[in-house]
């Protein structure tokens, strides 16, 4: 790995480092701002206590729903003949892969087009 992608790494891991310990720390500050402020707990109960005190109380809407209708039965009296691959074709496709030999020429082997031997 060259220097420029050692730096590079180095600098990507520290963002993150530096992006995550930004995120624990404005949480924390957040919760405590919460946590210490005058009476939160006790003003959060009496008003939750006065909205439930003043609103009526509502009596649930019963709604119907017409189910849907039983789909008509449907029978099949003639299937259709079984497919065997492309129209016309006999078997299987078949696949044929031609690969370029080496012929000759300027091989740096010696003229020995399969090698493995000695020369």
């Amino acid at each position: 790995m060259s220097s420029i992608h050692r730096t590079g790494l180095t600098i990507a891991a520290a963002t993150a480092a530096l992006t995550m310990a930004g995120a624990v720390a404005v949480q924390g500050y957040s919760s405590s701002q919460i946590a210490t402020a005058p009476n939160a707990g006790a003003q959060g109960a009496r008003v939750a206590a006065a909205d439930a005190s003043a609103a009526p109380s509502l009596e649930p809407e019963i709604v119907y729903v017409n189910p849907a209708p039983t789909p008509a039965i449907i029978t099949v009296t003639q299937t259709a003949p079984p497919v065997s691959g492309r129209a016309g074709a006999a078997g299987p496709q078949t696949i044929h892969v031609v690969v370029p030999g080496h012929a000759g020429g300027d091989d740096h082997n010696g003229g020995h087009n399969q090698g493995g031997g000695d020369d």
